[in-house]
């Protein structure tokens, strides 16, 4: 069965497996006497009760108490399982889930977020880092800076290539350079210009002001191309209009895009710029930094899926993979794909149709058989075996995909494949001798076949 994707960015949850536009839920909590209302509805009534919406729950992710506790929202933690039910139920209950997580969670807030993963309608059986995934739907050289946005703060992580995979280096946050921030000024740019225009303040009543947070978003999307857009705002029967500029909406925005702009400068060096789509949706930002290349909406959901043979995991404790194999582009560099073998590199697929999937991996008198799954290669007092549980030493991996293996080498391994090293995952065919060590014999992957009928 397919996992799905869940991917963790507060300024919205996404939800997805891929096939359809996936379900979407910002990071906002609604808390009342008797339940507890995330996402769209909860957003919706932001401005309406203000004392009873929380959008910092992912943010401070853990167990420390609210302010006022309730029994069904003792803490952040739990406002955060009860969006992630409410998601899951809006996308039609997913069973086996991937989680992509942004570099910005501590190890503490990844055990928190595994924890609350454990109570929810779904199982989570991968976890990986959200801007590597997304990454490895572009073309990447030698390094990439990932640049995202959240609620109330902007995430940069640096990605780094060597022999065909993509690897999560460093990950700075800005603290107040969020979606957050940058809608309160623009909000407050708005209220100004419907003051002086109409002699309306949309901030003096909460329905009006929910109103403006709410078609804010549309009015900014407009100004990507254009140099002003004219707005409205209903109240009390009656309509107020006022033109907001775009220079004007950069003006307000450059305390926050200053800092960013910085940011990017003293990380970049040569690396290429990636950008997700919320961040390359902020209005007029693409002339303070330097060229960089828009990811799909759905990026993180569509790297997921490409290498969910290498994320997922049998285990009960999912390992958090921040390695994976490079993009589109990996055929140019001579350790990706199939290269190595003495081939030109060519795609997985293409490799398996000219082959046989492999049933039993051959250790001297001993075949072991590979059931689909995650198995490691590592040594034993009887020397090289596979387990279903990860060693605390182990040469690689031997990963399912749902068609056929592929052989994932441990970091600083000797793996040897037909002779050759294996620096990137590679497939694996019946016929094959893969070598964990130079002290060792090579082993051989077979394909089992029936007896004929035919014989004597």
């Amino acid at each position: 069965m397919r996992p799905w994707v869940l991917e963790l960015n507060d300024s919205a949850l996404l939800l997805g497996d891929g096939s359809a536009p996936c379900a979407r839920s910002p990071g906002y909590a609604t808390v009342t006497r008797h339940e507890v209302v995330t996402g769209e509805p909860a957003l919706a009534r932001a401005r309406i009760e203000p004392r009873h919406t929380l959008n910092q729950f992912w943010l401070r992710l853990g167990t420390e108490p609210l302010h006022e506790a309730r029994a069904h929202a003792r803490h952040h933690a739990d406002l955060a399982w009860s969006q992630l039910q409410q998601l899951a139920t809006a996308a039609g209950g997913p069973r086996r889930v991937i989680l992509a997580v942004p570099g910005s969670f501590s190890r503490e807030q990844l055990a928190v977020l595994l924890g609350i993963a454990q109570r929810t309608s779904f199982r989570a059986v991968g976890l990986t880092d959200s801007a590597l995934a997304a990454a490895t739907t572009a073309a990447v050289g030698a390094a990439a800076l990932h640049l995202d946005l959240q609620l109330h703060q902007c995430v940069l992580t640096r990605i780094t290539r060597e022999d065909g995979l993509l690897a999560r280096e460093q990950v700075r946050t800005l603290p107040g350079c969020g979606l957050v921030q940058l809608h309160e000024r623009w909000a407050q740019l708005l209220a100004a210009r419907f003051v002086e225009q109409s002699r309306f303040d949309p901030l003096h009543a909460a329905a009006s002001e929910q109103q403006l947070y709410d078609r804010l978003p549309h009015w900014l999307a407009a100004l990507q191309t254009a140099d002003d857009v004219a707005t409205e705002l209903l109240s009390g029967g009656a309509g107020y209009h006022a033109k907001l500029r775009a220079r004007d909406v950069l003006e307000a925005a450059m305390p926050v895009y200053s800092q960013i702009e910085d940011a990017v400068r003293r990380e970049r060096g040569v690396a290429t710029v990636l950008a997700s789509a919320r961040f390359a949706a902020l209005p007029r930002i693409e002339a303070l930094l330097p060229a960089f290349t828009r990811l799909d909406a759905e990026a993180v959901i569509h790297g997921c899926l490409r290498h969910a043979a290498l994320i997922c995991s049998d285990e009960s404790a999912l390992r958090f993979v921040t390695r994976l194999p490079a993009g589109e582009d990996a055929t140019a560099h001579p350790d990706a794909g199939t290269a190595g073998l003495g081939g030109t590199a060519a795609p997985a697929a293409m490799v398996r149709a000219e082959a046989t999937v492999p049933s039993h991996l051959v250790v001297g008198a001993r075949a072991l058989r590979l059931d689909p799954g995650s198995l490691y290669l590592h040594r034993d007092a009887d020397g090289w075996t596979l387990s279903r549980h990860m060693p605390h030493a182990f040469a690689g991996t031997l990963t399912w995909d749902g068609a056929g293996w592929l052989l994932v080498p441990a970091p600083g391994s000797a793996l040897r494949l037909d002779g050759g090293a294996v620096r990137a995952p590679l497939p694996l065919r019946a016929g094959q001798r893969l070598q964990p060590d130079p002290e060792t014999d090579a082993l051989r992957l077979v394909a089992e076949s029936a007896v004929g009928d035919d014989g004597a």
